[in-house]
């Protein structure tokens, strides 16, 4: 089964460093150490696992203190696979099979993820996402609090520049914009959001060309540039003018190396740049182990660790 686009499989990428004051009270990196990361393994390893009847290990669980972690391994001696579980709660639905679920209960979803230490002293940290679901704060709190000196460290995230999309053909873009814009047609204002998109009618329509020069090159830069690009191109249609503040977000689709791709224009300071993973779902909704962290792993080595060791 191949993922859907409301269950697109991506990835998130981020490392880890210690930073000390020393005399003079400037921060200098300490690397982490092969035996640094054996002791990480270790506790992973040996995590205290979490009694679902208990009240105290709930809460752990609500109040995201530590995320369980399952499926730990070692594939060599830098790197770590596994899976971790991110708790969502305080929101009460109606399911089909299970009828009313209350706002109390705790519902954990599955994410796989990949620790990599690198010759520099960092550790690389590729975290799995679903659609809009993942949990990658919560997973970097439970790898910290299991570090040795973890008030020591700090986490980054990988944002990859245009670069990484310079191979991509777009095939869409879709436009959210305050419905406060003046339709050309002459259409009166109304409040909210609204979403726009454009299609390309074939690989030689010019949409592809103008996507591909005039908005994947501001991938990576302020919003304030991002929104001027793209109202720029909304603005070259016959459906609807905008202002650059009336923009709120974007997403392009993409052919890239014979892959579907989602790139998020728009990406918050909270995650680093999502890259779509070429994985199968199975009839659960999720992707394998296995499979997912050798995808994690191809894109962390191929784009990711060679940017930032070097820069």
């Amino acid at each position: 089964m191949v993922a859907k686009k409301n269950e697109e499989v991506s990835a998130s990428y981020h490392y880890l460093l210690r930073l000390r004051k020393n005399e003079k009270k400037q921060a200098i990196v300490i690397p982490f150490s092969p035996a640094d990361f054996d002791a990480l393994f270790a506790k992973m390893k040996a995590q205290k696992p979490f009694d679902l009847t208990s009240e105290a290990d709930i809460d752990r669980l609500r109040f995201r203190e530590e995320a369980p972690l399952e499926n730990i391994e070692r594939a060599n001696s830098r790197t770590i696979t596994g899976t971790f579980k991110a708790s969502y709660w305080g929101h009460a639905f109606d399911n089909t099979h299970k009828g009313r679920i209350s706002s109390q209960s705790v519902n954990l979803r599955p994410f796989h993820f990949v620790l990599y230490l690198s010759e520099s002293g960092r550790i690389y940290i590729g975290a799995q996402y679903l659609g809009q679901y993942g949990g990658y704060d919560y997973l970097r709190k439970t790898i910290v609090d299991m570090l040795p000196e973890g008030k020591e460290v700090t986490s980054n995230s990988i944002m990859l520049g245009a670069s990484y999309y310079r191979n991509a053909e777009p095939r869409e873009i879709r436009v959210n914009i305050a419905n406060k814009a003046s339709s050309i047609a002459g259409r009166s204002r109304l409040g909210g959001k609204m979403m726009v998109a454009f299609t390309r009618a074939s690989k030689t329509d010019p949409l592809v060309n103008r996507v591909k020069t005039s908005i994947i090159p501001f991938f990576g830069r302020g919003q304030s540039e991002i929104k001027h690009a793209v109202a720029g191109l909304i603005n070259q249609s016959d459906v609807i003018a905008i202002n650059d503040e009336d923009v709120i977000d974007c997403t392009v689709v993409a052919d890239m190396n014979g892959k579907t791709t989602t790139i998020h224009m728009f990406e918050n300071g909270f995650r680093a740049t999502r890259v779509t993973l070429d994985v199968r779902v199975d009839d659960e909704g999720h992707p394998q182990n296995a499979e997912t962290c050798n995808e994690i792993l191809n894109t962390l080595n191929d784009h990711v660790i060679i940017v930032t060791e070097n820069g």
